[in-house]
């Protein structure tokens, strides 16, 4: 495959599975963004207190998503329930286009990278939510294609800094 073919057929697939990261986002919110929407709230207000506030034993509790917490509860403040999904829809494709540089990184087949993409999403529609697992996810792939990079390269800059000449060099 030539360069200009193979650069049309990047842009085809990325476009392609952005509109199926985007349908299978789901519309409906699980009870656990309430509760995180109900956190960010409360930290928001409180800070990192160490207490959990929703408890009826007066426990201590560890925020381990406040990041997380906070960034729903501020799109929920500008855009309600809408701005929660949009925010998965966002998230769902940035996880989309990373598992499709990170395959597209691993074996250099562009096609069978479209099609490993289009299957590993499809068995993880529905893992794919307003929960902060979903940072978790792009994150570990983001993980995966800076080792490869690492592997490929064998400059150790890669193993500590971002690898951006790889992901742009796919």
């Amino acid at each position: 495959m030539d360069k200009s073919t193979k650069i049309k057929f990047n842009i085809l697939a990325i476009i392609c599975i952005i509109v199926f990261s985007f349908a299978i986002a789901p519309k409906t919110l699980q009870n656990d963004t309430y509760y995180t929407i109900s956190v960010g709230e409360h930290i928001m207000e409180n800070g990192i207190d160490g207490q959990d506030p929703f408890s009826w034993h007066d426990l201590k509790y560890t925020y381990p998503h406040w990041l997380y917490d906070v960034s729903i509860y501020l799109i929920y403040s500008i855009g309600g329930m809408t701005g929660i999904y949009i925010s998965t829809v966002i998230l769902s494709c940035i996880l989309g286009i990373m598992l499709y540089i990170t395959n597209t990184k691993i074996n250099k087949n562009n096609l069978f990278s479209f099609i490993l993409t289009f299957a590993v999403m499809f068995l993880m529609r529905d893992f794919i939510a307003a929960r902060a697992q979903l940072i978790t996810f792009i994150l570990f792939v983001t993980e995966i294609l800076f080792i490869e990079c690492f592997l490929e390269t064998k400059k150790k800059r890669y193993a500590v800094r971002t690898c951006r000449n790889c992901v742009f060099n796919c």
